[in-house]
């Protein structure tokens, strides 16, 4: 039987749609967020100007607003202490590189199948998809990505793998002629600090010529 970490390779096309749909939600959050905020500055505002008497504002109406103006406060702090207040650039990337995140699952899912499938995979050599265990991760990531496709190398997107990551970087690769491209992207990874990455051979799938997989340490 395989590792948990690699039977994680082939999996139902049903987690595509889970991954879209984490792009989704992280998008609804973002936007729900914005709006608290917006709404937060407009009734500073209207506060703001009715301390003043530049306003009328009957006491009814004033106790009402100064309860949704205190919650409104209280959210935005539960926002920020939860990390979903986020500056727009910060914000755009998250909800851009958790989109990439099930695209690159599709592609890398598509071109593996179990070597007693009686399926022949047709890909491009020298194909590295990266898979990380965090946003964090993902974002420190992009320098392998690019070297990595400096050096020569086709790499689609980075995907997100949440809590099966293994305990040290790994290179694996799927085709006994690949161990020397499989090697090389061990020695890029070195040079992002990635040392000591463990090359190793998947032989209960089957994948094109040249496809590897690229894990981060959990």
């Amino acid at each position: 039987m395989l590792p948990h970490t690699e039977l994680t390779l082939i999996e139902s096309p049903g987690k595509a749609a889970m991954l879209e749909q984490t792009a989704a939600d992280l998008l609804i959050r973002l936007a729900a967020v914005y709006a608290l905020l917006g709404l937060f500055v407009a009734l500073t505002v209207i506060v703001a100007l009715t301390a003043v008497r530049l306003i009328a504002v009957p006491k009814l109406l004033r106790t009402a607003l100064y309860g949704v103006y205190a919650l409104a406060g209280v959210g935005l702090v539960v926002g920020w202490l939860a990390g979903a207040l986020q500056p727009p650039d910060t914000a755009a990337t998250q909800v851009a590189a958790a989109a990439e995140s099930a695209k690159a699952f599709q592609a890398r899912n598509s071109a593996i199948v179990a070597s007693d499938s009686g399926q022949i995979p047709v890909g491009q050599v020298g194909t590295v998809y990266i898979q990380v265990p965090d946003m964090d991760a993902r974002f420190a990531a992009e320098n392998l990505w690019r070297t990595l496709r400096a050096a020569g190398f086709q790499s689609p997107g980075i995907e997100v793998i949440s809590g099966r990551s293994p305990a040290e970087p790994e290179v694996r690769y799927f085709n006994d002629a690949d161990k020397p491209l499989a090697e090389q992207v061990a020695a890029l990874a070195a040079q992002h600090g990635l040392k000591g990455s463990v090359v190793k051979t998947i032989a209960n799938y089957t994948a094109p010529p040249g496809q590897m997989e690229f894990w981060y340490p959990r």
